[in-house]
């Protein structure tokens, strides 16, 4: 089954749009998992099966498994297969922020979609559109392009205007997104920019967003829900994942989770 219905499914079965972010910052998780040779994995396979019933999608963040070296990768290929194998109706979006040359684009895309299996992938469209085509060779494969971030210097150039259109380079991104087909290319929007958000989901209503910024980033779910339309992943990291420094760590989470869905659907109707 292709990323884009696996996300239709999911979010119609849950009526959420839920993406858990796994970060698992490894100054961040309970001490008792020290013992762990691989601890990265511990941790997130715990929160993955405690979260599983209330995601429409996770999120794992492979930076936080790179800095660990070929150990910190083996983690994250183990935890892809975990979810593949246990949880295997929840479709897996890898934040690794690719964007480069088409060959080497070729080998990015061999390694996240061939080698590891996941069903999308967070990409910079920095270089072009040359650079998104070998991600979506294979069309049941989705990428999100970074347009407008959450983070607070984003403006420093996404905001900025093109002197021959009139338009920021965020507009610019979104723009390039509608070269692809909707069900292949999306976009990340921060939910810290509602009134932008939304500007965006007028222009663009068929792309799904990628939301990153609900949480422990500030912005109000009420507020992005109202104007991010159901073609949409609200994504959720260190608000659910570190709900507890202690050994009921995966069982707040997944109580996080809970109280996270049952607000989105009582927003969604």
């Amino acid at each position: 089954m292709d990323f884009y219905s696996k996300f239709v499914k999911r979010r119609e079965i849950l009526n959420s749009l839920l993406c858990v972010g796994i970060d698992p910052d490894v100054t961040k998780l309970p001490s008792h998992l020290e013992k762990f040779p691989d601890k990265l994995y511990v941790f997130s396979r715990e929160i993955v099966d405690a979260t599983a019933e209330y995601a429409v999608a996770y999120k794992p963040n492979i930076a936080f498994f790179e800095a660990f070296g070929s150990k910190g990768i083996e983690q994250f290929e183990k935890l892809i297969s975990h979810i593949k194998t246990n949880h295997p109706e929840i479709p897996i979006v890898a934040d690794a922020k690719r964007g480069d040359l088409d060959n080497t684009a070729r080998q990015y895309a061999k390694f996240f979609f061939k080698e590891l299996g996941v069903d999308s992938l967070t990409l910079s469209p920095y270089m072009g559109s040359d650079t998104i085509k070998p991600f979506i060779e294979d069309d049941s494969r989705m990428v999100f392009l970074l347009c407008l971030t959450s983070n607070p210097d984003s403006a420093e150039l996404q905001q900025k205007t093109f002197s021959e259109t009139g338009r920021t380079l965020y507009r610019e991104v979104a723009a390039l997104s509608e070269k692809f087909p909707a069900k292949n290319v999306g976009l990340v929007v921060g939910a810290t920019h509602p009134k932008e958000l939304l500007e965006i989901r007028k222009a663009h209503p068929d792309r799904i967003f990628l939301i990153p910024g609900y949480g422990a980033q500030g912005a109000s779910l009420e507020e992005v829900i109202s104007v991010c339309g159901k073609n949409s992943l609200v994504n959720s990291s260190r608000s659910i994942i570190f709900s507890s420094s202690g050994t009921d760590f995966a069982e707040k989470a997944g109580k996080a989770a809970a109280s996270v869905t049952e607000q989105m659907r009582k927003l969604l109707g």
